[in-house]
């Protein structure tokens, strides 16, 4: 899950979801402040143990040397990722059923990123979009912890070894979607499709450019680029591509595609935040946003 699922919902999905009519009376949370306690979904302890262990998978992903060699700040990003998915269950801890702090059962770290995911999760419809797509995207973060189990190295024998506690959020995750996760797939037996020339389909197009905009916020993005470049020896011209790439797919498997204007406003901000640390040259490009195509459109 990007940061554009928080704060937009699921674009594609979002006009369909909303001429369905919620099932009256089903036990989704989202109503929870007026049920009593033993009515709710899960209980203090429930909550507060599934929110550990998605802290522990985050700092897996963070260390993970395989994540790592990757390059691209994957291991960052994923361990990013994890924190939604902790900050999901915090909303729910701290707004909807009203046990206590979030901060006060997580490190600064996941408090800081809770903020966010907080913002989001307040909006009736994004909340909704969120859960019902929780046992989809948290089918990606368990196909990367599949992935690194296919062959024997330490961090996938970590993960083997915490089997029963990811299959306990998992199975959180799939009761408050009300969908089964996927099946997971050997990728050593999968054909790799071909590359098309714009795979996120980036448009010219003024008029489906209408009504698409992002806030300002900087501020999300300096919190995640920073510990990037700072802990990173490599090109910083890359560290920042490939970050401003991972929004702009954030934002398409949201919408289903990405106006041009959307690629202006994050290379724009990404590039603003980057000059805070440095100045970076995109050369043979005249700008972030030029070196980013290049790096799109193959």
């Amino acid at each position: 899950m990007g940061l554009f699922d928080f704060l937009f919902g699921n674009k594609k999905k979002k006009e369909q979801q909303s001429q369905q009519q919620e099932p009256k009376g089903k036990a989704d949370g989202l109503n929870a402040p007026k049920q009593q306690a033993n009515n709710n979904l899960f209980s203090k302890t429930e909550l507060e143990n599934l929110i550990g262990i998605l802290s522990k998978i985050s700092y897996l992903f963070r260390d993970s040397q395989l994540l790592k060699s990757t390059g691209g700040g994957r291991n960052e990003s994923m361990m990013s990722r994890v924190h939604s998915y902790a900050g999901i269950l915090g909303y729910y801890y701290e707004e909807i059923y009203k046990y206590g702090r979030m901060s006060s059962i997580v490190d600064s770290k996941i408090a800081s990123h809770y903020a966010l995911v907080s913002l989001a999760m307040s909006d009736p419809s994004h909340r909704k979009t969120t859960v019902k797509d929780l046992a989809d995207n948290w089918s990606d973060v368990l196909q990367v912890i599949f992935n690194m189990q296919l062959e024997p190295n330490p961090e996938g024998d970590k993960f083997k070894a915490m089997e029963s506690d990811i299959k306990k959020v998992t199975a959180a995750f799939e009761k408050l979607s009300g969908k089964k996760c996927r099946e997971m797939k050997d990728p050593r037996k999968v054909t790799p499709k071909r590359v098309s020339y714009n795979p996120y389909q980036i448009t010219e197009d003024p008029v489906k450019s209408r009504g698409h905009v992002i806030p300002e916020i900087k501020e999300v993005f300096a919190q995640e680029l920073f510990p990037m470049l700072a802990s990173s020896s490599g090109n910083s011209k890359d560290i920042v591509a490939n970050y401003a790439i991972s929004m702009i797919k954030s934002y398409y498997d949201n919408a289903g595609f990405v106006p041009m204007v959307i690629v202006d406003q994050i290379t724009g901000q990404i590039s603003q935040v980057a000059d805070m640390v440095e100045r970076i040259s995109y050369s043979p490009y005249s700008s972030l946003k030029e070196y980013v195509l290049s790096k799109i459109y193959k």
